[in-house]
């Protein structure tokens, strides 16, 4: 008799109580659905950060240090006032190399680099960091002079993977005219680099007064976790994988700052840029033998 109360007043109580409580106890068992998953199948919900590599240094302002000045034929530029202009365009002197150049808070807030988060990990080695420098192709015969060679490491949470040429040109004034993929090829390297497929963009750029259009084409591959991956689509994917428990990201991305008329003349000496610059690049980012060094042993 008692239950039978009970349940009438239940019954004739608050349809928000009612619906309430229902929401309540789905979750519940949601919740302890997900919970035995995760524990079962060793899903990471969090990812950790991978730590350079030992050697690496990255200035307290979150810009790499470490990177080749000299790659072969290209040289990183370093006289002062060679290449850098004011907003008039004239060349301007501000007592560092042109060709190392650092990104200003602002810029680096919206790449995700040097935020709280990093601030915290920097002494572990565990932030995010960025490198952008320009080189000179010191051969007399090159067909591009100057190649600009951006990398970005990000790691230890997830990300959208949103700053690739296709947007951040097009959000800086650019018209994208096409994309396609290219092979490179860079011999002696393992794990996929020896030949991998990398994105070649290309857009047209207004000059600062809108008086004159130009050609321009950059390139760019994804490291994650030591191997290459062309597609942000696929970076972003494996970036919310659970069966990761640790993982980074790095956008490698480069292309010769004069104008390009003739891609299949760009391609040729973008694939040379590429091979010599290559190494250099793998030497600071964490390869796959050392993120296995990582992990737990029995795991």
């Amino acid at each position: 008799m008692t239950s039978a109360v009970r349940t009438s007043r239940f019954s004739l109580g608050d349809r928000g109580q009612r619906h309430f409580v229902l929401a309540a106890l789905i979750l519940g068992l949601a919740a302890g659905g997900w919970s035995w998953t995760v524990k079962t199948l060793k899903w990471a919900v969090h990812k950790e950060a991978v730590p350079w590599p030992e050697g690496v240094r990255v200035s307290q302002e979150f810009a790499l240090q470490t990177l080749a000045t000299q790659m072969g034929p290209y040289h990183m530029v370093q006289e002062d006032g060679r290449l850098d202009t004011d907003a008039r365009g004239e060349l301007r002197r501000d007592g560092r190399p042109d060709g190392e150049v650092l990104l200003e808070d602002d810029v680096k807030e919206v790449l995700g680099v040097g935020t709280s988060a990093d601030r915290t990990r920097y002494g572990a080695r565990q932030s995010n960091w960025y490198c952008v420098r320009i080189y000179e192709d010191m051969r007399p015969d090159a067909a591009f002079r100057f190649w600009q060679l951006e990398v970005y490491y990000y790691t230890g949470a997830l990300d959208k993977v949103p700053h690739v040429p296709e947007r951040c040109w097009i959000a800086g004034g650019a018209t994208l005219l096409g994309g396609q993929n290219v092979t490179f090829e860079a011999p002696g390297l393992t794990n996929g680099w020896s030949s991998p497929a990398v994105r070649r963009t290309q857009f047209e750029v207004t000059d600062r007064l809108g008086m004159k259009t130009s050609r321009s084409t950059q390139y760019y591959v994804f490291d994650f976790n030591g191997r290459p991956e062309e597609s942000w689509k696929m970076v972003r994917l494996r970036l919310n994988d659970p069966r990761l428990r640790r993982c980074y990201f790095a956008k490698i991305q480069f292309g010769p700052l004069s104008e390009v008329q003739d891609v299949v003349q760009a391609d040729q000496a973008a694939g040379e840029f590429f091979r010599a610059a290559l190494p250099h690049v793998m030497k600071v980012l964490p390869s796959p033998e050392q993120l296995n060094a990582l992990e737990p042993r029995g795991r």
